[in-house]
């Protein structure tokens, strides 16, 4: 009978107990690993100040045209470009809204591999952008870097913008 006891604390503990001590640990880990530590608190407070001082002549002339106006409201709602991880529609998220300044322009070139003003990030590092040109559409595009495909992310930067102030969360 001690033998049958024993033998079923064994395996509660193998099947039951193991994992959950697993779980707690990982979950801990995660917890930690999440919570910014000084020195990334900083950066990114340094990051939403270059957000919220935007240099309109540097995107004038990497835009080749005036900025739109939309753009130019966007990055006025300081509430809205420094939030982060928007949600735009069911598959995509505006995971953070790049500066527009020569640091940024010239960044986003080189990665990108073409001239594009990019003003966001989605939550896979894909770039969002508007393309340079006189004669171009405000349209927003998206260049998914895993596949070097482009697609429309919006059809015009006004559009996401209503989108994103319906989406932002309410705080």
């Amino acid at each position: 009978m001690a033998d049958a006891v024993i033998t079923v604390l064994v395996l509660v503990l193998l099947f039951i107990g193991l994992p959950v001590s697993l779980l707690r640990i990982i979950d801990r880990t995660r917890t930690r690993m999440r919570r910014p530590s000084g020195s990334h608190v900083g950066e990114r407070g340094a990051y939403e100040r270059r957000i919220v001082a935007p240099d309109w002549l540097c995107v004038e002339r990497h835009l080749r045209r005036a900025p739109p106006q939309a753009l130019r409201d966007l990055y006025a709602d300081r509430r809205l470009v420094t939030q982060r991880d928007l949600k735009y529609d069911d598959d995509r998220l505006v995971s953070t809204f790049e500066p527009l300044d020569e640091q940024a322009m010239i960044a986003t070139s080189r990665s990108l591999g073409f001239d594009a003003v990019v003003i966001a990030t989605t939550d896979f590092g894909d770039a969002v952008y508007l393309r340079p040109g006189a004669t171009e559409a405000d349209t927003v595009y998206v260049a998914y870097h895993d596949g070097s495909d482009i697609e429309v992310f919006a059809e015009s930067i006004e559009q996401m913008l209503v989108v994103l102030r319906q989406r932002r969360p309410q705080t």
